[in-house]
């Protein structure tokens, strides 16, 4: 980091460069170059001061003429960035504060030493020449605006200029007007402080100095950086086509907010290191991210040496310790846990509670000591999650590495592939660029909001993106949403309300600090006209971090297959601009009335919620890809195994029918779920080349998901459901190892099971589905009879080991279950049975017809597959592999198939036999299979990967696996 000018000194790098050796090499190597400039400006030279016998301050360094302590900054920065890279501490990236700007630039290539002295030499002029002057208050940036507006005229000069962090602001002005500002401040209790500067800053007077210094810079040869550069000033990376000398122009002029550009700056950042002689950044940047590990070694020390260590995998929070605390009191008094059934409140007999019984087995005193420790003991995690952006930064980061997000959305090979590396780097990371590109930036794009995204913030993440459909009180159905956007027909803007704490919103935007919106769905109120459910851009957060007007958020609420700072949101009275409502064609008239393309409430929330498209297209590569590197990884720890049980001693493990059909059952899982991933981004396409965002008509009876595709929706589903059942069993055929979160099982698996309910209730979208399919049948002019299908011979294939066997056996049980379904529903319905009375007792049915419909899609997806992992290479024997994937489906369907008959007892008795043959028929070929099947060992290798995996493990953790614990006592405790 290249601090600006308010924290130069030379007291402490005169002190360090003695036992430096690296730095007093820097400081003289740089100033040869720096001071030959320095007669240009009619200025000492400094190099040859700072290596005198005789103490050198800024002090008399300011006493010489304007531009002397600009030299002496700009050189004595760019002299410790290069001594810190001379002992192995190189930067991946720099960030510039203000006057920082110079010598960073400098020290990405962008000008010579000698053109970047002469920058600092007429900076320092030009600044010097306006005069005025700069005061540190110790208030946030809030409460600095408040008192210059409250300071009255004389304070009006005044402007802020910097914001540090939240309790320190800088304010620049004219002396005068500081001084009316410092007056004020002290009667109000406010600290402070004049800074040693001679001049202001940051301030919009300073227009005519700003043109001058970008036509000086203009005369410079200044080329594009040749490593990023992040100015805080334009809150952006510099890139090729940035205009540098306006750029730095724009330093005299524009105010910059710390706190506001900081996570973007330093995302994935491992360490922090202040390339000057204060420390005042470096303590900024410790205030705005305690967890951030930042260094300024010329003030604090130590002097960093070798290289900047890696950035740690993101450290999973620990679970949630749950106290003993009763519920929160509802409205009218009671609590949630006294008004549910057969709970104390309702005089029903219960259970008896565990501190009663631990009240008659321990003293009372003692009791009574041990409930309090529970009750007391704290959530783990809450305050950890509060400041956790760290998932914001890191999609920053990767966003400067990507087109706009527009583009991203418009790729959906690309948007799948992003989606398979993100989940397999870090669920947590996968599930924050899902909410901001897909689903918020997605919904700009499909519902024709782009312009809404007015300075590109969410195009490039500077500003993270989430998207709130879910509210708390009926967080499964989304088919009545009760927050509501009020449309103010005089001011043409809507205001958002949430009716009451059922009705707020549950998403991932908790952790403060950095700027967030959301796509929010809010039913549209016109006057007494219920428009529907329509899209809405919000502002969740300011560009201070802080939540923004008519906007609340809850403290984080720890989710441990998600560790990620999930709140409750509420809104009162949050103003939205008429242009961040996503329209989709629909208008209000001057009159205040709302025309809308769609039809009926119901097509209107179906195309609101068509976001989901791209999910359900691209959530199951992600699948898929967890799948198969979880596969893999399980078959290279089983693959090493010895069996120690007394029927073969020393045997492999995998010669074990039930491991080998469980380990190499999840690789044909995971072929299976590549053949779904590319089925579901084919039906995507097809649906976006014929310009609709409406699949099939499914009634929404359970949720508007099915309705909205049933085809994307059933996959999504299916392929969710899939991967949670192959990774719990691979995890469970790992043993402990299995468990160890560095071995990445337990975060798949975490991630693989929330995703039954997010991105569309599984279960809800299996109900819709068969619901749709029982009433279809009824509805076909020749419905399948119920009973036992004919046994015409040849009717189905006769070798189970054949890859056709399994698409026609599942197609005749959805067929005959769907007939079933639909004579009893038909004879429920004449019996005089409407709505739950009619579909209750068969819920249960439609749930399972709805899943083997699942289960068809994709046998038929494995039907039509190449052979190829869907990128031009080879899976050998994947035809086996298929084969082996229907055999497992049909051992897990089995009631259902010898209850209807498409399946003999005899022809079920016979699947273990079958799948041994299939097993032994591609043993040969599995370290190939494996091979083609894993997408992810370079991205997420584990220690499950390596032949040794007890040493691997040790590694990972730092620790030398042949060194003996007395020798290793980071690693090892011993007496």
């Amino acid at each position: 980091m290249f601090p600006g000018q308010g924290d130069f000194g030379l007291t402490a790098l005169l002190r360090t460069l003695p036992r430096t050796g690296s730095l007093a090499h820097a400081v003289a190597e740089v100033f040869e170059e720096a001071d030959a400039v320095a007669p240009e400006f009619d200025l000492p030279p400094i190099g040859p001061r700072l290596a005198g016998s005789s103490p050198l301050s800024v002090g008399a360094l300011a006493a010489d003429p304007p531009g002397t302590v600009q030299l002496a900054l700009f050189g004595v920065s760019l002299a410790v960035h290069r001594a810190l890279e001379a002992d192995g501490c190189r930067a991946r990236r720099l960030l510039a504060v203000s006057f920082g700007e110079i010598p960073a630039l400098t020290a990405a290539g962008c000008c010579s030493t000698a053109d970047g002295a002469r920058l600092a030499c007429r900076l320092g002029q030009l600044l010097t020449g306006h005069g005025g002057g700069m005061t540190l208050l110790g208030a946030g940036p809030a409460a600095a605006a408040r008192l210059l507006a409250e300071a009255g005229p004389g304070a009006r000069t005044a402007v802020v200029a910097c914001v540090n962090h939240s309790r320190e602001t800088v304010v620049s002005g004219p002396l005068e007007g500081l001084s009316v500002v410092e007056h004020a401040a002290k009667a109000r209790g406010v600290p402070a402080r004049r800074l040693r500067l001679p001049f202001m800053s940051h301030h919009p007077a300073l227009a005519r100095e700003a043109g001058a210094f970008a036509d000086f810079a203009r005369r410079l040869r200044l080329t594009p950086p040749r490593r990023p550069v992040y100015s805080v000033v334009s809150g952006r990376y510099h890139h090729a086509d940035t205009d540098l000398p306006g750029a730095l122009s724009a330093c005299l002029i524009r105010p910059f907010d710390l706190p506001a550009v900081l996570g973007t700056a330093l995302l994935d950042a491992s360490l922090i290191v202040e390339a000057g002689t204060g420390s005042t950044l470096t303590n900024s940047v410790r205030r705005i991210d305690p967890r951030q590990e930042a260094l300024a070694p010329i003030a604090d020390g130590p002097w960093p040496t070798g290289p900047a260590p890696l950035p740690a995998s993101r450290p999973v929070p620990q679970r949630t310790a749950h106290g003993c605390v009763a519920p929160p009191p509802d409205r009218d008094g009671g609590t949630e846990a006294t008004k549910s059934t057969g709970g104390p409140g309702d005089g029903r007999a219960g259970a008896i509670d565990v501190l009663t019984r631990l009240s008659g087995l321990l003293p009372p005193r003692r009791a009574a000591e041990f409930g309090q420790l529970l009750a007391d003991h704290p959530a783990a995690g809450q305050e950890a999650l509060r400041g956790d952006t760290s998932e914001h930064r890191r999609l920053a980061r990767l966003a400067a590495s990507l087109p706009p997000a527009a583009e991203v959305v418009a790729d959906p090979d690309l948007l799948a592939a992003l989606s398979e590396a993100t989940v397999l780097a870090d669920p947590s990371l996968y599930q924050t660029f899902l909410s901001h590109y897909v689903l918020c930036v997605g919904s700009l794009v499909l519902l024709g909001g782009e312009a809404a995204d007015r300075d590109g913030a969410l195009a490039h993440a500077r500003t993270k993106g989430s998207f709130m459909v879910t509210e708390i009180g009926d967080a499964g159905s989304h088919l009545q949403i009760r927050t509501e956007a009020r449309f103010d027909p005089v001011h043409r803007v809507f205001t958002l309300h949430t009716p009451d704490h059922r009705a707020a919103k549950f998403s991932a935007v908790a952790a403060f600090g950095l700027p967030q919106q959301a796509v929010v769905c809010a039913r549209l109120r016109t006057g007494s006209q219920d428009g529907g459910v329509f899209s809405f851009l919000v502002d969740i957060t300011g560009t201070d971090g802080r939540p923004a007007p008519g906007v609340s958020v809850s403290d984080p609420i720890a989710v441990d297959a998600l560790p990620l700072p999930y709140g409750l949101v509420r809104f009162h009275g949050a103003r939205v601009p008429y242009d961040r409502w996503l329209p989709d064609g629909a208008v209000i008239d001057p009159a205040g009335v709302l025309h809308d393309p769609r039809s009926t409430p119901d097509a209107r929330l179906r195309r609101t919620l068509s976001c989901g498209q791209g999910l359900w297209a691209t959530l199951p590569s992600a699948m898929a890809a967890l799948s198969g590197r979880s596969a893999a990884m399980a078959w290279r720890f089983n693959a090493g195994r010895r069996s120690h049980g007394r029927l073969a001693p020393g045997r492999p493990v995998l010669e074990y029918r039930t491991q080998q059909h469980a380990v190499v059952g999840a690789l044909a899982a995971a072929h299976s779920l590549r053949c779904v991933a590319r089925a579901a981004l084919s039906t995507w396409a097809d649906l976006r080349a014929a310009r609709t965002a409406d699949g099939p008509d499914t009634a929404m009876t359970f949720s508007p998901w099915a309705s909205v595709d049933r085809s994307l929706a059933l996959y999504k589903a299916h392929s969710t459901r899939t991967a949670a059942e192959v990774i719990d069993d691979l995890q469970h055929r790992c043993g402990v190892s299995g468990l160890f979160d560095h071995n990445r099982l337990p975060g798949y698996l975490g991630f693989a099971r929330a995703f039954d309910s997010a991105g569309g209730d599984n279960t809800l979208i299996l109900l819709d589905a068969g619901r749709a399919l029982a009433e279809e049948a009824e509805a076909a002019e020749e419905p399948a009879r119920p009973g036992p299908p004919p046994a015409a011979p040849g009717a189905l294939p006769t070798d189970p080991t054949d890859p056709a066997w399994w698409p026609a056996v599942v197609t005749a049980l959805r067929d005959r279950l769907a007939a079933d379904l639909a004579t009893a529903s038909s004879a429920r319905a004449e019996a005089g049975h409407r709505d739950l009375e009619l579909w209750n007792p068969l819920l249960e049915d439609a749930l399972e017809l709805g899943d083997v419909q699942a289960r068809r899609l994709a046998a038929e997806a494995a039907t039509g597959d190449d052979g190829t992992d869907g990128h031009g290479r080879a899976v050998p024997q994947a035809a086996d592999l298929a084969a082996l994937h229907g055999l497992r489906q049909a051992r897990r369907l089995a009631g259902p198939l010898l209850a209807t008959g498409v399946l003999a007892p005899a022809s079920v008795r016979g699947l273990p036999a079958a799948m041994d043959a299939l097993c032994d028929r591609l043993h040969r070929a599995l370290p190939d299979i494996v091979a083609a099947l894993d997408p992810g060992a370079g991205i997420a290798r584990t220690p499950l990967d390596e032949a040794d995996r007890t040493a691997a493990l040790l590694t990972a953790r730092g620790a030398d696996p042949d060194s003996s614990p007395d020798a290793d006592t980071r690693t090892w405790s011993t007496s």
